[in-house]
């Protein structure tokens, strides 16, 4: 068995775990089992680390069944609340270098 770990993930994942080093791949669910057919397949990966979005009940038990892996069930990523920035802040902030925050 190989130490190699692969992360599937949506599509909106993309790059975040290439950059820290790892292998990744990304597919809708439609498209997970043949996928996760072709990595299996070649036997250079050790640990399948998968997106939940991308699998219910009945293709996880599919999953399962069908091959002979170690895989991981990975909670999807915490939607970041993004605060907007004042224009007249954010201005300021542009012109001066610094950032101030103005309460009024």
């Amino acid at each position: 068995m190989n130490n190699k770990i692969v992360f599937i993930t949506e599509k909106d994942a993309e790059y975040g775990f290439s950059l820290a080093g790892f292998r990744q791949y990304e597919c809708t669910d439609s498209e997970l089992e043949q996928l996760l057919d072709k990595l299996t397949d070649t036997d250079e990966f050790g640990l399948y680390v998968i997106d939940e979005r991308l699998i219910n009940e009945n293709k996880l038990s599919e999953i399962e069944k069908n091959r002979d892996m170690v895989f991981v069930i990975m909670p999807p990523p915490a939607k970041m609340i993004t605060k907007r920035e004042d224009y007249a802040a954010r201005l300021l902030r542009k012109t001066i270098g610094y950032h101030i925050k103005l309460n009024i």
